[in-house]
């Protein structure tokens, strides 16, 4: 049952009177609105009309249920296994916390959270529509906040609930997952013709990205603009996001051992007054870099234009010059909002989180909705799937348990065996006892190692 919060004051009843008579309840850690303006929607004649199709798209849904349920926790032991074999780091988790602010960044928790909203409402409105085909009223249904995690809810009559058949309230238990399914499905369909949907309203896609956004803590926020095309980062081409990514990444391993080579020529010109070798302080003008010679303080942009050399690759004439490991790693981009070059130096990860780029470019529309659109699409595929798999788990308070429940029931019918109740109690809680304790070592052990990778 849900309570709202007390208080001896005489504002305290006041406040709590007006929360309770307009469906919010206040619990520890959790807001709840519960309404009953629902309740009549579902049983008007769009049930009764479409009721042979609804009960066949429900059908539909009761066997994606039942191999859903038995396919998480396949998928749980999997996961849970791969994590000690695999030594180094992999995005092909399946299971992976998120945690705003940490492995979310701050300008992803809206589009992340109206995603979790959306999939929760339309997986509880699945709920609904079998209940209202198979006979079964709601008592209301209504929305909550759980810390900042928001969701749905439905609150169905118990009582006829239990007079369904089996088949029946299989139907009604697999209906979230099933919807969630589908809404993943339809997601990814539409990320996968955005690009030709965008291209038809005026969107185009070039051999470079596009940037969106800068952050204003960005160390290029006053190189880079909403509309700035970056084609290379030195010597890497830049063509979409992905090769941005990448590029970025490679200068991690690259970054010690590339550099560029001086004669002494070009040494006295470049040479900068400065001592930032030893003071520390660096600017494009002075920036201390490593060499067989020693460390000099020179100027980044002169020394960028001479010919690039490495391990594998030494100068034919003069000496190699690397940026010296205290400095960072450094960048150059080549870009369209002047006919300068950006110079960065520092972490690479500093540039992908705070520059914002897309793979779309238009000179009519507004630059930032094809990527408020393919996030919106991603999330979508990724949280629906998620609570299709993660409710179709036969665990303790999930809709797993249920279906296990009900599944267990419609077996025995169809076999036409008799069986102890007692007996099928204790096989549905056996299963239900592992597949909990699977979601909690796996849970626990995917935050282990979030915790490890972002100490």
């Amino acid at each position: 049952a849900v309570v709202s919060t007390q208080s001896n004051g005489l504002l305290g009843e006041r406040y709590n009177f007006l929360l309770s008579r307009n469906g919010v309840f206040i619990k520890f850690v959790q807001l709840q609105w519960h309404t009953k303006r629902f309740n009549s929607t579902l049983s008007h004649g769009f049930v009764r009309r479409y009721s042979n199709k609804i009960a066949l798209w429900f059908t539909c849904g009761a066997y994606f249920g039942i191999i859903a349920m038995f396919s998480s926790i396949l998928i749980l032991m999997y996961t849970f296994f791969y994590s000690f074999v695999q030594e180094t780091e992999d995005s092909s988790k399946i299971l992976t916390p998120v945690v705003p602010c940490v492995n979310l960044p701050n300008s992803q928790i809206l589009p992340y959270l109206f995603t979790l909203l959306i999939s929760g409402i339309f997986h509880e409105y699945g709920h609904a529509l079998a209940a209202s085909r198979e006979g079964v009223s709601m008592y209301g249904s209504g929305l909550f906040l759980f810390l900042i995690y928001p969701a749905a809810f439905v609150d169905l009559n118990t009582e006829a609930l239990k007079r369904c058949d089996a088949f029946q309230r299989l139907r009604i238990f697999c209906a979230g997952v099933w919807h969630n399914c589908i809404m993943m499905v339809g997601a990814y369909i539409i990320w996968c013709v955005l690009p030709f949907a965008l291209f038809f309203v005026g969107y185009v896609k070039e051999h470079a990205v596009t940037v969106t956004w800068v952050e204003p803590g960005s160390a290029l926020h006053t190189q880079m603009y909403p509309g700035t095309k970056i084609y290379s980062i030195n010597d890497c081409v830049v063509v979409d996001k992905v090769s941005w990514g990448q590029c970025l990444w490679k200068q991690y391993d690259i970054s010690q051992t590339r550099g560029n080579c001086v004669d002494e020529f070009v040494l006295s010109d470049i040479r900068s007054p400065a001592d930032c070798c030893k003071d520390g302080v660096i600017s494009p003008k002075s920036i201390c870099f490593n060499s067989t010679q020693g460390t000099q303080c020179l100027h980044a942009r002169r020394l960028l234009d001479q010919l690039p050399c490495s391990a594998t690759s030494p100068c034919a004439s003069g000496t190699c010059y690397t940026v010296h490991p205290r400095e960072g790693t450094l960048l150059q981009l080549i870009h369209s909002s002047s006919s300068d070059k950006a110079l960065f130096i520092g972490d690479p990860a500093h540039l992908y989180y705070t520059l914002h780029v897309s793979d779309y470019s238009s000179r009519l529309f507004y630059v930032h909705l094809p990527n408020y659109i393919e996030t919106l699409m991603i999330y979508v595929v990724s949280l629906s799937g998620a609570l299709a798999i993660f409710n179709a788990v036969p665990a303790f308070y999930l809709d797993g348990q249920h279906m296990l429940n009900a599944f267990l029931e419609f077996l025995i019918d169809q076999c036409g065996v008799r069986v102890r109740v007692g007996i099928v109690e204790n096989v549905s809680f056996i299963i239900q006892l592992f597949a909990t304790g699977l979601i909690a070592v796996n849970v626990v052990n995917a935050f282990i190692q979030v915790c490890v990778m972002y100490q």
